[in-house]
């Protein structure tokens, strides 16, 4: 009967071992999955900040072109109305001119 127990216990060590293998070779796939699965999140978190990262680029561009536009129109605005003012003091300071030199002929 002891040879039978004898028996029984290396048997059971040897499934001890054998369970202790497998799961060992588990937690090694295991690691890998994960770190397969890792890189691949990282991967795609790269690609989506690198889209998300030209989108704003691009709106930021959108949006500096607008507003250059905009100061560029302003600008134009302003240097017409400065030209018209400046057109409408010529001819009043022409008629000024005039109108002083015809008193001052007239005098003669």
């Amino acid at each position: 009967m002891s040879e039978t127990i004898l028996n029984q216990i290396i048997e059971t060590e040897r499934e001890a071992v054998r369970i202790e293998e497998d799961s060992k070779k588990e937690a090694r796939e295991l690691i890998a999955k994960a770190r397969q699965d890792a890189a691949t999140i990282l991967e795609k978190s790269r690609t989506e900040s690198e889209a998300l990262r030209a989108e704003i680029l691009r709106r930021a561009r959108q949006d500096l072109e607008a507003e250059t536009k905009a100061r560029e129109e302003a600008v134009e605005e302003t240097a017409l109305q400065l030209s018209r003012s400046a057109e409408e003091k010529l001819d009043a300071a022409v008629q000024f001119i005039l109108g002083r030199i015809v008193d001052l002929s007239g005098s003669r």
